[in-house]
């Protein structure tokens, strides 16, 4: 049986060759700190209700052509860059005309302001239900919108955050 003993070698020398030629589609990774949240900490325990709160800098809310608002996801993923908030909405919102509107957003844990904080007066329960002490974890992430409701550009925001629910148990 004969070795293949140039496969490893070529392998090799194919890994060195296009190692660092960026092969990821052109896409540049770096940190957007124009937005830095403030409210809750990283990680922190908090009670209900959670205030989020954070800051910007170089992001003219209102500018023509820029962004309009901000849209927070809580526990649910964000619309993709580009999107519309038009794709949040179910067959139902289809049918009814300026669905999705805020109330329709804020049911499903979204919510559009032009505040740099938000109250959230609830949160989804993620306790599990068999799970004495489970921890009830979240996520909460800004995007900018434009005046017609799209996703801005790629950058994303976001905080960790767990909900201290007292002694009440899980629902």
């Amino acid at each position: 049986m004969r070795r293949r003993a140039g496969v490893p070698a070529v392998a090799l020398a194919v890994v060195l060759l296009f190692g660092g030629c960026g092969l990821g589609g052109g896409m540049a990774f770096r940190e957007d700190t124009r937005l830095s949240i403030l409210e809750p900490a990283d990680r922190a325990t908090v009670p209900l209700p959670v205030t989020l709160r954070w800051t910007t800098e170089d992001i003219d809310l209102g500018s023509p052509g820029g962004p309009q608002r901000f849209a927070v996801f809580v526990d649910r993923a964000p619309l993709r860059p580009g999107q519309h908030l038009r794709a949040l909405g179910d067959d139902d919102c289809e049918r009814v005309p300026g669905c999705p509107d805020e109330a329709y957003l804020r049911e499903r844990y979204v919510y559009l302001t032009t505040e740099s904080s938000l109250v959230l007066e609830s949160v989804p329960d993620q306790r599990s239900s068999n799970r004495t002490g489970a921890e009830d974890r979240h996520e909460a992430v800004i995007v900018l919108l434009d005046a017609e409701g799209r996703r801005m550009g790629e950058a994303a925001w976001s905080a960790e955050f767990s909900v201290d629910r007292g002694t009440e148990g899980p629902s």
